[in-house]
Parts: C-alpha cells; sequence; structure tokens
C-alpha cells in the first residue's frame, strides 16, 4: 500500500497542468488526508487474507453549498498520481435513465488513460441492462399493451411451494389457460432475466480482474477509488436506481465509493418516493459501510469562495460612482462584516449566499451617485427570511412589544433588547470592522464656544461590537430614539447643528480606537456621508426587489 503524506492545498494549482483549483479557503485537506488513508486501509488491507477483503462504500455527507464538488475533485486529483481513480458527476448525467450505463461508461472511459492494459466489457454484457421494458419492471401500471399485469404474476410467480393440501387451489390456471401474449411475454422476461444475471457475473469478473492487473501495475496501488458527486441534485428515482447499482453489481473487492451528498436532501428525495412515513435513513444506511460529516465551514471563509467579491472592491465602486458602508480595505473584511451578522442569526450556508448575493445585486444596481449601509441590509435580510412578520412590523415603522415588570406594570420592550434576546452573547460580542480616513472628512473639530481643536484621529481600522451597531446604528433608522451622543452636549449648545454635536463629541473624546470612538464617528459619516437620509421606505424597495432573487449553485 502506498505511504500517503498529507496533502497540501494552501495554494492554487498550475492551471497548465489540468483542470484548476483555487487554494483551500476551508482548511478541507487535511480531512482529505485522513480519509484517504481510512479509505486505502479498508478499500485493500494488504494484511488480510483474500476472503476478509471487501469493497467500501462511504457517504461524504455535507450541507449545501459547503464545497463538496470542490472537495471531491481536488481530492480525486491528490489521489490518481497513485492510485486508479474514476470521478462521476451523476447529475449531469442523470437524462440517461440508466445508471449503470453512467457508472460503466465513466469506469471504462477514465480507467483507460491510466491503466497498462486492456479495459473493455463485452456489449453484449452492458446491453443486457437495457432490455427489460421498464414500465413492466417497476410495475407502474396495471394493464400494458392489452397485456393483464396480474395474469402475467401468476405465471412468473407459482405458488409450488406451499405443500399444505388445502392451500393447493384445485381451480389454479394451468398453461393452457394463458394468452399467448402473456406466455411470450413471460418467456422473454425469464430470458432477459437470466442474460441480466449473466452479464452482472460477467461486469463483476471484469472488475476483479482489473483490480488484479492494477496491484501488479508498477506506479498504481489499491484500492481503485471511485468518486459520485452530485447525486442529490438528481431525480429521485435516478438517485436511488444509482446507489442500488453501486450495492449490487459494483460491489467488488478492492474498490471504494465515496458517494458525496447532502445526505438530508437525500433523505427527502427517497421520501418523495417511499412516501413521508418511510424511514429514509435506516433505508440509506443499507447501501454505507460509514458516513463521514463535514463540519460547516467558518462563514467569512465560505462567503469569500461562493460570492462575487469584485462588488466590494474600491475600484468597482469608484468607476460607478457609488458607496457603501461600511468602509473596509479590502472585500475579504466587507464579507467578514456581513458573516457576523449571518452568523448571529444563525442562517443556513444557503441562506447565507442568497443574502450576500442579493446584497451584492444591490450594489451593483445602484444608481450614479447613491450609497447603502450593507449591514443594515443583512439585518433586514435576516430578519426578512426568519420571521417575515417581525420584518413587515420593523419596515413599517410598527414594532411594539411589551412585558409585565415591576408591581406588574406593562412596560415596552426596545426593538434593539427584542433583535438581540435570541442571538448569544459570542456573536453580540464579535467585531465589525471600519476603516476610517479621518483626515479626509476634517481637519479640525467644532469644539462649541472654544476655538476649533485639530483632528488628530489616525487613518486605520475602528471596532464595534454587533450589539453595539444594532443599538445605535441599526434601530435608530427604524426607531425614533433620543440622540445617543446626549451626554457630550451642554444646554449652551442648542444652536448647533447636528454635525457640529458630533465634532464637539469627537474633540472632547480621547484619541483611540475604541467601540465609544468607533461610535462617534459611524455618527459623524452617517450625517457628514447623509448615510441618515436613506429611509425605512428605500431600504424596503432594496429587500423587495432583490428577495425573489435565488441562489441556485454553479452550474
Amino acid at each position: 500500500m502506498h505511504d500517503i503524506k498529507d496533502f497540501n492545498w494552501s495554494k492554487s494549482t498550475n492551471r497548465s497542468l489540468g483542470e484548476y483549483f483555487p487554494a483551500d479557503k476551508l482548511d478541507r485537506a487535511r480531512y482529505a488526508t485522513f480519509l484517504s488513508r481510512l479509505l486505502a486501509q479498508e478499500g485493500f488491507d494488504e494484511s488480510k487474507p483474500d476472503d476478509q477483503k471487501k469493497n467500501y462504500v462511504l457517504n461524504l455527507n455535507a450541507e449545501w453549498g459547503a464545497g463538496k464538488t470542490y472537495f471531491l475533485k481536488r481530492w480525486s486529483q491528490e489521489l490518481i498520481v497513485n492510485y486508479p481513480v474514476v470521478y462521476i458527476d451523476a447529475w449531469q448525467q442523470d437524462y440517461s435513465d440508466d445508471p449503470f450505463l453512467t457508472v460503466i461508461s465513466g469506469i471504462i472511459k477514465q480507467l483507460q488513460l491510466q491503466a497498462k492494459f486492456d479495459i473493455t466489457i463485452p456489449k453484449s454484457a452492458v446491453s443486457m441492462f437495457k432490455a427489460v421494458a421498464p414500465a413492466i419492471a417497476q410495475g407502474l401500471t396495471k394493464k400494458i399493451s392489452g397485456i393483464d399485469i396480474d395474469e402475467l404474476h401468476a405465471l412468473l410467480f407459482s405458488d409450488d411451494e406451499i405443500d399444505n393440501d388445502q392451500n393447493q387451489n384445485t381451480n389454479k390456471l394451468t398453461g393452457s389457460d394463458f394468452s399467448p401474449a402473456v406466455k411470450a411475454l413471460a418467456q422473454n422476461l425469464i430470458k432477459d432475466h437470466e442474460a441480466k444475471n449473466k452479464s452482472i457475473e460477467v461486469i463483476k469478473s471484469k472488475l476483479a480482474d482489473w483490480v488484479s492487473k492494477f496491484e501488479k501495475q508498477e506506479g498504481k496501488s489499491l484500492p481503485i477509488f471511485i468518486f459520485i458527486d452530485e447525486l442529490d441534485r438528481c431525480r429521485p428515482s435516478y438517485a436511488v436506481e444509482m446507489l442500488e447499482t453501486i450495492k449490487h453489481i459494483f460491489d467488488v473487492k478492492g474498490i471504494v465509493f465515496v458517494v458525496a451528498t447532502d445526505t438530508d436532501q437525500l433523505q427527502h428525495t427517497i421520501k418523495s418516493i417511499y412516501g413521508e412515513g418511510f424511514d429514509a435513513k435506516v433505508y440509506l444506511g443499507r447501501f454505507f459501510n460509514s458516513r463521514y460529516s463535514l463540519k460547516r465551514p467558518v462563514l467569512k471563509d465560505f462567503l469569500s469562495v461562493h460570492s462575487d467579491t469584485t462588488k466590494f472592491e474600491s475600484a468597482y465602486l469608484e468607476s460607478k460612482n457609488i458607496e457603501i458602508f461600511p468602509y473596509t480595505k479590502t472585500p475579504e473584511i466587507a464579507l467578514a462584516n456581513i458573516s457576523v451578522v449571518l452568523d448571529a442569526f444563525q442562517v443556513s450556508a444557503r441562506t447565507a449566499i442568497q443574502i450576500t448575493e442579493r446584497i451584492t445585486a444591490i450594489i451593483a444596481n445602484l444608481p450614479n451617485g447613491k450609497k447603502v449601509d450593507v449591514l443594515v441590509l443583512a439585518i433586514l435580510f435576516c430578519i426578512h427570511e426568519k420571521d417575515h412578520p417581525l420584518y413587515e412590523e420593523i419596515i413599517n415603522g410598527r414594532f411594539k412589544r411589551t412585558e409585565r415588570g415591576d408591581e406588574n406594570k406593562i412596560i415596552d420592550i426596545s426593538l434593539a433588547d427584542f433583535l438581540q434576546k435570541d442571538i448569544s452573547k459570542e456573536y453580540l460580542l464579535a467585531e465589525i470592522i471600519y476603516f476610517i480616513e479621518p483626515q479626509s472628512y476634517t481637519s479640525q473639530f467644532h469644539n462649541g464656544r472654544f476655538v476649533p481643536k485639530d483632528n488628530k484621529y489616525f487613518e486605520g481600522n475602528y471596532p464595534i461590537s454587533l450589539s453595539k451597531f444594532i443599538e445605535n446604528i441599526f434601530c435608530s433608522i427604524f426607531v425614533s430614539e433620543s440622540n445617543p451622543y446626549d451626554f457630550w452636549i451642554s444646554s449652551s449648545d442648542d444652536d448647533l447643528t447636528e454635525l457640529q454635536y458630533t465634532e464637539k463629541a469627537l474633540a472632547k473624546h480621547k484619541i483611540e480606537a475604541s467601540p465609544e470612538v468607533t461610535l462617534l464617528w459611524l455618527d459623524y459619516i452617517y450625517i457628514k456621508d447623509e448615510y441618515n437620509k436613506i429611509t425605512k421606505e428605500q431600504y424596503r424597495d432594496f429587500i423587495e426587489l432583490s428577495s425573489p432573487l435565488d441562489y441556485m449553485g454553479d452550474s
């Protein structure tokens, strides 16, 4: 058995050497290394006697969008250097109506490129899998072309094994009682069944022969790895037939199958055939020796893989003369900020991609000179997806919740408290990063009755917690509240503008990168750059125009 070294996917592959793979941002190479060693041992353990060797079928489970195809393809390219490898995209082939032909043609075509011996199967063996009319074989109809299926069943399947005399029906039909059409069809079905069984044995013998020859071929080790991808995207009947094919026809020692699925989705697929009460989990267990579930990746890395990052680049924004907030140094930081919101609201990977795609669609459609706060959009989208009635209350300014307080008094619950009550402390404390260039706004601050004060704040990243953002930015848009910086303002400042209030607050504060300073700067920028003039109605239009857009996956 070949010694499998740790895979390194930290860099992208060379385009000139085959299919291109970008660097692995989800840290999956270590899983591929672990599974390779496991399957090489399980699929062809040289220390075991031949009668203890077996084939092995692994279900690689990961939720939609978690990068199964990238993982399988890059893993297969690592293994093909030292092992015979076949990769089959089941979804691209499910138009064929024949999972067996999909698998066997993929095996033959790809192994021919790797073997130093002949890889062929007799045409007669393959053709037998098309022989039986599918409607009859699957019993989908009672009558076909005038032939009574019950009559055919009575002729094919006798009850001679019942010895009890009282069960021997003296009225049992004899051969002369059946129509000529039924007799002819029955004979053909029996012949087809026998021929098909013989074909299966021929094919299994060929596969076993290839395993034996690969064992002797220099530069190749066993087992043969066969990767089946995208099965959960296939038609329900095709997916089930594929599993049956792998289980019953390709169960040959020295062959390992890795079947990648969103297993929850596949269970729904199976239930669509057998009914909601059917135990799909137990049924699937028949086909797999084991299941390996890839954990959900870190969302910020996940989004950077699946999202159009160009829409967050300064060059793109400048070319369209539009602005988005928060300003960030890189698209990756912008997506990391969005992921803070998505993590907090615990949306699925699929929904996370959909929300991010909708935000990028909004950015792409911003008219010249317009702007938007993408974190406000992210929160609205999360609420829209998880609690649509609450979204309607917020966007229309009708939010109101109460509870009983001390002495049984009815007290109002603020929108900020209501939104945060179901978010864990870990996520509420997660930081959002703003890149701020103070000198680009003003060199001096208005300082009330005093001499203007020089702006000595530094350019850089300013952090704020999600909790503070919800309380002071998001809720200020949808709920009329008092100015959060009233404590900086004296009674003699009544003639100051809103912008001058914030300048005075900045002038009085210690120069530092703290959440308090970030809030002061956000308030200043919201006023100076007029983000505070984006109305609830405009945000509603953004959400309702883009929310019908559903990301369907890479084609």
